[in-house]
């Protein structure tokens, strides 16, 4: 975004402020006077004469009040309800309209230009990424999803594909970083005549990837010589020597679960092993509380 762009970007946001002003000057319901507003709450009137209500508003707020033209309802508080909106339509009422939906078009219309390639086709990148939607529909090879992103500077990205390191993202403004290839660099035609703004340009990417920690789990229900176990293995890679943790519970009580790191077992399969040599201990019906307390004690 050159420098031209910047600061007229920053003119139109100043400009568009005039939605939300505090206090300002603008019309009554009954277009007779000139009112005082704080945001949407009226304040009072001040005059029929413009002039003479910039004077009024000044010595009310102790300062110069900004005029915001528009049209207030009335409303009839013994009733509760709202006058319908005066017939007449001032021009100049109109006209400030028109100039805010302007600006607010002319805002929208930088945003879409100010959007630039990242990289170049090939590339593979890192960078956070901001959801902006999701969604998921029926493909030449099946159902797939769509996630559409922005980056910090307001560029836009989106992916194809079914991969579970997109599944991070659940929720719009949800924010991960990732790593991923740029597959393709269009001109996004669609989204311009949805949005009736401006084409802007879009990053396809592909083969994305999260650094976020992936846990495994794993689940069995073995008969011991008294009642039914249940063991459960949750694998969280780390560099902690206890990342592979076991507990068993029995089935049929309300217990807080017992847990236990049998010795040399650092990874998720040697863990499915392990639950494997238990189930035939279970078939061999030496599957014992005893045993599974010794475990734990002996990872204690």
């Amino acid at each position: 975004m050159d420098n031209k762009t910047k600061y007229l970007y920053s003119f139109c946001m100043i400009i568009q402020k005039e939605k939300n002003l505090g206090y300002h000057i603008s019309k009554g319901a009954d277009d007779i006077y000139w009112i005082l507003n704080d945001g949407e709450i009226f304040i009072k009137n001040l005059s029929k004469n413009f002039d003479s209500a910039v004077i009024k508003a000044k010595e009310y707020v102790g300062s110069n009040v900004d005029t915001s033209v528009w049209h207030r309802r009335k409303k009839f508080y013994d009733t509760d309800c709202y006058a319908k909106k005066p017939e007449q339509q001032d021009s100049h009422v109109d006209s400030h309209y028109s100039y805010l939906d302007n600006i607010e078009f002319q805002i929208k219309k930088i945003q879409c230009e100010a959007r630039e390639y990242v990289g170049d086709v090939g590339n593979t990148l890192e960078m956070e990424l901001e959801l902006i939607e999701t969604f998921s529909f029926d493909g030449e090879w099946g159902n797939c999803s769509c996630y559409r992103f922005k980056d910090s500077n307001e560029n836009r990205f989106v992916y194809f594909g079914t991969s579970v390191s997109a599944e991070c993202f659940k929720n719009s403004g949800d924010k991960f970083v990732i790593s991923f290839e740029i597959k393709k660099q269009f001109i996004d035609q669609q989204h311009y005549e949805k949005d009736g703004v401006v084409p802007f340009k879009v990053n396809q990417i592909s083969k994305i990837k999260n650094n976020l920690v992936k846990t495994k789990n794993y689940w069995v229900s073995l008969p011991s010589s008294d009642e039914i176990i249940d063991i459960d293995v949750l694998y969280t890679p780390s560099k902690n020597k206890k990342d592979v943790r076991f507990d068993f519970s029995f089935k049929n009580r309300q217990k807080e679960k017992i847990v236990f790191y049998p010795t040399g077992i650092k990874t998720f399969k040697q863990a499915k092993e392990f639950l494997h040599e238990l189930s035939e201990l279970s078939e061999k019906q030496k599957l014992t509380v005893e045993y599974l307390t010794n475990l734990t004690k002996e990872s204690a």
